[in-house]
């Protein structure tokens, strides 16, 4: 309020400056004014103390909500000036979330938030909030409980995931797996599938020396490969659910190459244990029960998943030198180091970090 105060009384100066400035016909004569001479410092002080006034206030703004760091000061001030009305900031949950569009407030009680969403073209992906968040108070106090209702309710998807993919395949055709699940847990579906798999084909295999083993799980990865390509030929298919199918059908062909690589390797007594760095070197997903966490393996490196709403986006195509840049970049966080892939210009350095992520 203070600086609010003085920024007015400055603000009244200079249009008092102005106007004289505007009754003065002849340039040297307004220049060479005294009182503008004597003024314009004090005023240029004024304003650069409410300037740094300003900037410990955002700083305030921004520790509370540290995703605020990535907004400018004028998109930031934009935020908070509209904070007491949380219908007015709809546009602006894109600059704060990965991809949060727009969010749905409750029919009668328009102060509660029920749903997230990812809008792509005409068709939207809806995530239901497990607990209505309420956007009451000041915005930096209650947009932190989204962002934690937001990664709780992805988490939710996670388990429930964990526990139907068992059955795919033998008892749920996939697309019926898919369609149950947002874009982003599908994937996460995929992937547990296949790392659950592999690893007990991989185990058994060396266990029995039953390569027939190895050939069955191979057909069911085929398997899984076929329904997926078959719903991307459809031809009803939303802008959204064929971003969702293509982008499951690119993770699953790389994962099928890895299989049929490993599996080489364990044809020609290359792979003799089933921790094998042939096998720990590859990206592995599991859904640990004990904790209720998903986890990234990479080698000797964990991730836990960090349950941040992604939306539905297409994935790079992996190659083996994406899967090299996996484990050198996941070896340098595990040791707390950097990394900076180095290469060429338009090679996909900075979109496979993204991809990454």
């Amino acid at each position: 309020p203070m600086e609010a105060k003085k920024f007015s009384q400055i603000d009244k100066d200079w249009v008092k400056i102005m106007q004289k400035s505007a009754d003065t016909r002849l340039v040297v004569e307004c220049c060479q004014n005294d009182l503008l001479r004597q003024m314009l410092p004090v005023l240029i002080a004024g304003l650069e103390m409410c300037q740094k006034s300003l900037e410990s206030y955002l700083e305030g703004k921004r520790q509370k909500f540290p995703r605020f760091f990535f907004t400018s000061d004028p998109v930031l001030l934009k935020i908070l000036s509209q904070g007491s009305d949380p219908e007015s900031i709809q546009e602006d949950f894109e600059k704060l979330f990965d991809s949060i569009s727009r969010v749905t407030f409750h029919k009668v009680d328009r102060k509660r938030i029920m749903e997230i969403k990812n809008v792509a073209g005409s068709a939207q992906e809806v995530v239901s909030l497990q607990v209505p968040v309420v956007a009451q108070g000041n915005i930096e106090d209650w947009l932190p409980a989204l962002e934690m209702e937001m990664q709780r309710s992805v988490r939710r998807e996670c388990r429930l995931c964990s526990m139907v993919c068992p059955s795919v395949v033998s008892e749920k055709p996939v697309k019926e797996f898919a369609d149950q699940f947002i874009a982003q847990v599908a994937l996460l579906g995929i992937q547990l599938i296949w790392t659950n798999d592999f690893q007990q084909a991989l185990s058994r295999t060396l266990k029995e020396r039953d390569k027939t083993i190895m050939t069955q799980t191979n057909k069911k990865f085929s398997q899984i490969m076929s329904d997926l390509i078959a719903v991307c030929l459809q031809g009803d298919l939303t802008q959204l659910d064929r971003t969702k199918y293509e982008t499951l059908v690119t993770i699953h062909v790389h994962q099928k190459d890895l299989f049929k690589e490993v599996w080489g390797k364990v044809r020609m007594n290359q792979v003799q244990d089933a921790n094998d760095f042939e096998w720990l070197k590859q990206t592995r997903v599991y859904w640990k029960s004990e904790t209720e966490h998903a986890v990234i393996s990479i080698a000797d490196i964990d991730f836990v998943y960090s349950y941040e709403y992604l939306g539905c986006k297409e994935r790079l195509v992996i190659t083996s030198l994406t899967d090299r840049c996996y484990l050198t970049q996941s070896q340098a966080l595990g040791m707390f180091f950097g990394g900076a892939p180095a290469g060429p210009a338009g090679t996909g350095k900075t979109e496979t970090t993204k991809d990454m992520g």
